[in-house]
Parts: C-alpha cells; structure tokens; sequence
C-alpha cells in the first residue's frame, strides 16, 4: 500500500473518528454525531478498507522503534532516564500514565458495524481480522505497562456504569483474549497483502511475540499455564519459517549487511525480503521523519555493558579475555562481532558527520550510536527511511528461545537442529562462528540472570545475548528484561568507555592526540584535541581513571514487584473506586 494510504488518512476516516461525542470524558462511549453513520458507511467492502486504514495510526513510527532502548542497560543518558533509576512518580491524569482507552473504542466500534457491509464473507472476516490483530497488540502493549487491565470486547452505551466503572480483569483472561484474537486473525486475514499491510504471517508474528513474552513472564515467576503459552510462540513462529514467505537480507558481506538492514526506504528495496511488517514513509511524497535529527539530539549513548555483550570473532565471551575489563575503546572494536562495529561507531571511523574521536562530546559513554543513522540525512525531517515492525530475525529468535525454554522445562526437545535453523542463521549473515548445543557456561550471563537454571541453562543464556545483540536498539531489550524478571539489572551503575588514568590520547589512530583527560584545562591547548575535565565534563569510576560514568550522583532503585509495572493515574482510581493501584504504588 502507498504510503499516503495508510499515514494520511482518508477524509472519510477523518470524519468518521473525530465526529464523535463524550460523557465525563468517558473513553469507550464517543459515536458519531452526524448523519455519516454506520448504516450508511459500513456499505461494503471499500469502506471496510478506508476504515481499517485508520487503524494503521497504531504502528510504531521510526522514532518510536529507534529511540525505545533509552528505557533499558543498553543506553545511558543524560539526563537520565527516570523509569530506568526507579524514580517515576505517580501520574494525575491518564495521558500522562498512558492509560488511555480511545484507540480501543475505534476498534471496537468497527467490530461491531463491519457485518452490516455488503461484501463477501472472507473479506469482511479479513478485515475483521486486521482489527482484532490491532485490538490484540493495544491488549498486549496495556498488559505489559499495567498488568490486569479491564477487558472491553465492544464499546460501551453512555449509560453503562457497570462496564465504565469495572474493576481490572485479571491478566491470564485478557491475555487470553489476546491469542483469541490473534488466532483469528491468523485464521481469516489474507496471506498476502499491498506492502505495509498486515497479512497473515504479521498475525502469526505478533502471536509469536506475544506468546513468548506471557509465556517467559508466567514461567519465571511459578504461575501456572506458561508452557502453553511457549508452544503456541514456538508453533506461530515455525508456521512463519515454513511458509518461506521471508529470508534473512543478506547480501554476503558480514561487514555491511547488519547496517544495511535498517537503511532501506522502498518496499521493493532487498532488505524487505526479511521484513514481515513495515513502516514506510517517503520522501516524493514528503512524509519523513525526523529520526537522524533525533539521534543527534538525544545524543544516544550505549552502555559497556551492550558492548561486553557481543562476542569475540571467534565465538568466545569478551568478558572472559584477559584484561578486558582494561582495554580502551581503540582496542575494544578489534575482532568483535561484525554487529558491535555496525551498531556503534569506531574511534576510527567518520561515519557522515559523525566522527569517532568526537563520540564523547556527542555520546557520554564513548559509544554513539550508528544503527539507523543515515549519514546522507543528518537534519531533523530529511530523514525517510523505513521502520521495522516486525522482521523474520526475530522470528527466528522466538523459535529458539521458545522451544529451548520448553525444553528445559521438561516439554519437547530443543536439538543442533533447531540452533541451526534460527540463531546460526543470523550468525551466518555476519559470519560468527556457530552456537553448539555444548557451548560453556558463561559465568558473566548466569550473574545477570540468576533465574536461568537446568540443563540448557547454558544455551539459553547464549540466546538470550543474541537476542540482545541481534535486537539492538530495537525497543525489545526494556520488555525482555520485564519478562525475564531481570529488572534488577536496570538498578546498576552503567559505565562507558575506559581511560587508563591522565593524559592524552589517539584514539582514531593517526599518531596525533585527539583527546585529553584533565584535572584543568591548559592554558595553551592544543589544536585538535578536545578536552575532558574530570568532574566537570567527564567522572571516572576511580577518580583520576576507570570507566566513564555519566551520571555520577544517581542513585537508582529497582524495587520488585513495584517496578514491574506502571501506575494507574489518581484521578481514574478517584473517579472509579472499583480501581486498585498497583503494588507499591
């Protein structure tokens, strides 16, 4: 589908979702108010397509995806970011806690006036089946910030007090109409769709995604019911491999392939034989976004701790070498998986406008980052190239996550094979050594993530950092660490790069000084090198050495199970008494 179709709505859906009223600033009970009503809209099939196309607004922009890892141990920023210290407070209203039900009402709505369209029964069930695909992922996205959420399968008459003040449904039954939903729309949407679309295979996807994600969150924390949770991820996500509908783009050079991945514009670009969902804009038609801008001005910065996650070049952990934890940043890019040099920016690396040696003035930690920049597009709004919704690397990810959690547990089996089939194909796009069912134990990943027990503890740890580094920067890692019930992790100090002590150094390898660590800027300086003074522009963990810390005086908590989830707003708990906070709230 062109662009204009899905990100500039129609006039019809602009008439259809602003002409609408409301009672108390009631979310659910807003209907058309002028004469174009669902008896004479929902006509056939046309109208259920022009509706639907609203529905798009839902997806993840550019920004949204890029920018979502802020709220996770692969950035750190300044400032920082307040629900990665624990210091979120409690919010007034339900737009400040994200507690808003509009979209939903929009949904519902449709699935209540889309039968009246005089059109075939597989192309309303189609469209019924776009909508519920929507209504599954806004349930999903409300589940994980909030956990028990009130369930609404229709919109709701004004006079309804029983449905606008309920209590929250309990989790398991709306994720459980989550995966009715999803099933029905893997049932009943079109296999193949205009591009941007949601198809069947964008179905089983998000099935898959979700599946996993209720499944890990409900078996690390004893509940009941998660192995099938993990079947249903690991079966949505085989149907996608098996309907070699999708590939992994690659072109055969490891060095390039990763980066270009994300620089793509076009659905008739290569990079989309591995996209299952896309978010396009373009730049003829003027839709853009301001997404390299953003970059630039939030000064993305990756933590040490995404960077001691990928591995060596020949397959071994970085955090066991010795002396790693000493190396500085001109040695830490040498012999890394290709992924590291094509999701951060080198030292001696111009990147666009981007040049390693001036990563600190741009990036705290040292390590900026390159993934989704654009160095032809630097400024905001010039910048058009496309989003990733969903793409098959994940897919393969699921599957072997999935079915090794299954295993471990006791159900099924998890073989070479299915390592083969998933993970060792994104190692082969960068030519990374593969993943062996016997691979050793690394101690670093089972003090991160204490939970991870039994025989296969040492192959899901592994896939759990390829998942990190494969997912990078790509809005999973906050959510992954939620379901893992791994939030502690969010509570330790993140570091940046290392400086041995004082002095002045080459970092871009041209045998002249290009940065200088300082206890006082000197009175000549020297041209070309910027300065850091320590305690004024630039902390290190030891005083006059050690690792760069951005934000030195923080003090950050992660309290279980408060920080699991978000706060309800005090004015929805004052208006419905059948509301109740969150733990620790």
């Amino acid at each position: 589908m062109k662009k204009i179709d899905i990100y500039m709505l129609l006039g019809v859906v602009i008439s259809i979702l602003s002409l609408y009223s409301c009672k108390k600033d009631s979310f659910l009970t807003r209907y058309p108010v002028s004469n174009l009503t669902a008896q004479n809209f929902f006509a056939n099939a046309n109208d259920l397509n022009t509706y639907c196309n609203g529905l798009y607004s839902y997806l993840p922009g550019s920004n949204s995806i890029a920018l979502g890892d802020q709220q996770s141990d692969n950035y750190e920023s300044n400032p920082f970011n307040k629900v990665v210290a624990g210091q979120i407070t409690l919010p007034t209203s339900a737009s400040q806690a994200g507690w808003t039900w509009s979209y939903l009402r929009q949904v519902n709505y449709f699935l209540q006036n889309y039968q009246k369209a005089n059109a075939s029964d597989a192309v309303k069930k189609h469209y019924a089946g776009v909508a519920r695909f929507f209504r599954a992922w806004f349930y999903f996205d409300m589940v994980k910030r909030f956990g028990d959420v009130p369930w609404y399968g229709s919109t709701i008459l004004p006079n309804d007090d029983g449905d606008l003040y309920k209590a929250r449904d309990t989790r398991q039954l709306v994720m459980d109409s989550v995966m009715s939903d999803l099933t029905y729309a893997v049932n009943n949407v079109n296999a193949t769709g205009l591009s941007g679309t949601i198809t069947k295979w964008t179905a089983e996807a998000l099935l898959a995604r979700a599946a996993l994600h209720e499944g890990t969150f409900r078996e690390y924390r004893g509940i009941a019911g998660w192995q099938s949770l993990l079947q249903t991820a690991s079966s949505a996500a085989q149907a996608v491999i098996q309907s070699n509908t999708f590939k992994l783009y690659t072109t055969g050079n490891p060095n390039k392939d990763y980066l270009n991945l994300f620089l793509f514009y076009s659905p008739t670009d290569p990079q989309n034989t591995e996209v299952i969902l896309g978010y396009y804009y373009s730049n003829t038609l003027h839709v853009t976004n301001a997404l390299d801008g953003n970059m630039r001005a939030y000064g993305l910065s990756l933590s040490k701790g995404l960077m001691n996650s990928y591995l060596t070049a020949n397959g071994i952990p970085f955090t066991s070498t010795p002396g790693y934890a000493t190396q500085m940043i001109t040695q830490e890019f040498n012999n890394r998986d290709p992924r590291m040099a094509q999701t951060a920016l080198q030292p001696t690396v111009v990147y666009g406008d981007l040049k390693g040696t001036q990563t600190l003035g741009f990036a705290p930690t040292g390590y900026a980052q390159i993934k989704y920049y654009d160095p032809t597009t630097p400024t905001y709004n010039t910048n058009y190239n496309a989003a990733i919704d969903f793409r098959y690397g994940e897919i393969l990810l699921i599957y072997a996550e999935a079915k090794a959690e299954l295993a471990n547990g006791g159900t099924g089996s998890f073989t070479q094979t299915d390592l083969d089939m998933s993970i060792n194909l994104l190692r082969d796009r960068v030519g990374m050594p593969h993943l062996l069912m016997n691979v050793p134990l690394d101690p670093a990943l089972a003090v991160n993530y204490p939970g991870v027990t039994g025989s296969l503890q040492n192959v899901i740890l592994e896939i759990r950092r390829e998942r990190r580094v494969e997912l990078a920067c790509e809005n999973f890692r906050y959510d992954d660490l939620m379901r893992w019930k791994a939030g502690a992790l969010l509570a330790q100090q993140f570091l940046g790069m290392y400086f041995p002590g004082l002095g002045t150094y080459d970092l871009n390898g041209d045998g002249q000084p290009d940065v200088a660590v300082v206890t006082s800027k000197p009175a000549n300086p020297v041209s070309g090198v910027s300065y850091f003074v320590i305690g004024s522009n630039i902390y290190l963990s030891n005083g006059n050495s050690g690792n760069v810390v951005v934000n030195p005086t923080l003090v950050k908590t992660f309290t279980d199970p408060k920080n699991y989830y978000f706060p309800l707003p005090t004015t929805e708990l004052l208006i419905n008494k059948n509301l109740k906070q969150n733990p620790g709230w």
